[in-house]
């Protein structure tokens, strides 16, 4: 039976035993990530058995026109359903028909599977959303002959340049520099959500999931980047590049420098996708694949959906 759990109903404990044992599970969906991200405010879908959690499916929700509503968050590109061997309800329409009677209006991004159909109440809408994912199963060898000629004459760009990659424990620097460039494209990103990253990195590193990087020439930041890890995937969650960075293809260079780190395991690299034609190209040119996921809209009136929250929640992706 599914259930749903307010946020002090939930046992965290049990929550984070069910995403151990979930072969699938999202850094994004961890209880510390999610009490950042919403600020405390998230309930869940919950599958029991024997006393147990077996199944979850996280809520985030915040107040909209005075009732409350399912959204993604800022800095959560997905959640979704994570199950385990004892699951017995492994249908993610399953609960989204029991989201949508419990909740007037829904945004909502999961993991896309070739099975998936909108459940049958009115008012559902899908729409697919590119992500960009790179196994590193193979040899770092194998995996750089797959690079784009345009990626390996930037990287040589890079070493000429004598670039090196550090390891920080600030993200001030990188989130500073993305405020004075990327940033300023983007209005409705405020000192709030910049506070929220911030708090977001301090958990991470606290729980062993969250790195920053910084590439520096002559004391000056060219580039920045925050990287999540599980014992699943890296995931470039934000970056930002200065003009002399982008010239040196400093990016690049950091990124194929983790990548060479962690090659020949049982690791994704995930670049977090892009609807922007140029970054796309960019991720591709590492030999990542497009993984797409879906963007679920849900509301009960007649209104049209919109879709620009969970557009803002991409940051306008993103760099290099």
């Amino acid at each position: 039976m599914i259930q749903l759990l307010s946020h002090q109903e939930i046992d965290l404990a049990q929550w984070e035993a069910c995403l151990a044992s979930c072969s699938h599970s999202l850094v994004y969906a961890h209880a510390w990530y999610l009490n950042v991200v919403t600020k405390n405010s998230w309930q869940a879908l919950v599958e029991m058995k024997d006393g147990k959690y077996v199944s979850v499916f996280p809520l985030p929700l915040k107040k909209w026109i005075g009732h409350k509503q399912v959204y993604q968050p800022l800095f959560t590109q997905q959640l979704g359903l994570f199950t385990t061997s004892d699951s017995t309800h492994t249908a993610v329409e399953e609960y989204l028909e029991v989201l949508a009677q419990h909740f007037q209006q829904v945004q909502y991004q999961l993991p896309s599977t070739a099975s998936f159909s909108l459940p049958t109440q009115k008012g559902w809408q899908m729409r697919l959303r590119p992500n960009y994912e790179l196994s590193l199963a193979a040899s770092y060898e194998s995996i750089y002959k797959d690079y784009s000629q345009n990626l390996k004459r930037s990287l040589k760009k890079g070493a000429q340049a004598s670039l090196h990659s550090t390891l920080v424990s600030s993200p001030d620097a990188v989130i500073h520099l993305f405020s004075q460039t990327k940033g300023k494209e983007l209005p409705n990103l405020q000192a709030r959500h910049y506070a929220i990253l911030k708090k977001l990195v301090a958990q991470a590193q606290k729980h062993s999931a969250g790195e920053v990087w910084e590439i520096r020439q002559a004391g000056e930041l060219l580039i920045g980047a925050i990287i999540l890890r599980d014992a699943h995937r890296i995931t470039f969650l934000f970056g930002a590049s200065s003009a002399q960075g982008r010239k040196l293809g400093a990016m690049g260079f950091l990124l194929n420098h983790l990548i060479e780190q962690v090659s020949n395991q049982d690791i994704v690299f995930d670049f977090e996708g892009s609807e922007v034609p140029g970054v796309a190209n960019f991720y591709a040119g590492f030999g990542a694949e497009p993984v797409s996921y879906l963007s679920l809209s849900f509301q009960r009136s007649n209104t049209s959906p919109s879709w620009t929250r969970t557009v803002f929640a991409s940051l306008a992706k993103r760099l290099p």
